[in-house]
């Protein structure tokens, strides 16, 4: 089993429970589970930061499976929680199963709950080859995706969600770097959305700016450059994340130099 995050997830996160080894020779169960306490804590602490700061963007965790061709999804991902068992609601998209937020769930558990992945068809298989990339992590992301974006709702958000990262990091605060892009994606990696900028509600141009992991990283300066007030995503649904430039995001996510 593989887990993966994204930005700063690996480093913040890295004591957590999510951790497991790639290369352990052993056989997978029909079910595995992990705690939600540590979820919890962290979700807590981004619940402590003023509501102003809480406005444009939230923190949230979730599970996300890229199914390898001709696999199927797991069974069933539930809660449970002493007697109680709740599903845990998946949606697809393509190859990409992602959960609704587990962190949002995980605040109204008991210290002992946990979330768990009933898979029995995949019972035996080697855990090295269990037939998807599962990712889990946190993200902090804008929390409404209505198309078209103000610069400076883009600025509070940028600015709001380094305080989340920052609450995140405590002690360690100061490793957070500026966060002068937004990153927009999609669940088809391969094309990230157009993102075009517009001067009083007309389009003045497309903004290309950097590519990292599936998502287009368009940097704040070059907006502000061609004058633009506002951005319109070309995109139906998609993801827009407070984010640094894409060689920031390798250091901190372990692919840089």
């Amino acid at each position: 089993m593989r887990y993966t995050a994204s930005l700063l997830v690996l480093i913040l996160l890295a004591p957590t429970a999510l951790a497991q080894d790639d290369d352990a020779p052993r056989l997978m169960d029909a079910e595995w589970c992990f705690g939600t306490k540590r979820m919890a804590e962290q979700m807590r602490k981004f619940a402590k930061l003023k509501p102003e700061k809480r406005d444009r963007v939230g923190a949230s965790f979730e599970m996300a499976f890229t199914l390898e061709p001709g696999e199927a999804p797991p069974e069933r991902i539930e809660l449970r929680d002493g007697e109680t068992v709740r599903p845990i609601a998946l949606t697809r998209s393509g190859d990409i199963l992602r959960s609704e937020n587990i962190g949002a769930i995980a605040l109204r558990t008991s210290d002992t709950a946990k979330i768990c992945t009933v898979d029995p068809a995949r019972a035996g298989r080697p855990v090295s080859d269990p037939g998807y990339q599962l990712d889990i992590g946190m993200g902090v992301r804008f929390l409404e995706t209505p198309g078209t974006h103000g610069l400076s709702d883009i600025e509070d958000g940028l600015k709001d969600g380094r305080s989340h990262w920052k609450k995140m990091a405590g002690a360690m605060g100061f490793m957070v770097p500026k966060f002068d892009h937004i990153a927009v994606a999609t669940d088809d990696r391969d094309n990230p959305p157009t993102v075009t900028a517009l001067k009083d509600g007309q389009p003045i141009g497309a903004v290309e700016g950097e590519y990292y992991d599936g998502a287009r990283l368009v940097p704040m300066d070059a907006l502000e450059d061609m004058g633009a007030d506002a951005i319109r995503v070309e995109a139906a649904v998609y993801r827009l994340t407070p984010s640094p430039d894409a060689k920031t995001v390798a250091r901190f996510s372990g692919d840089g130099e």
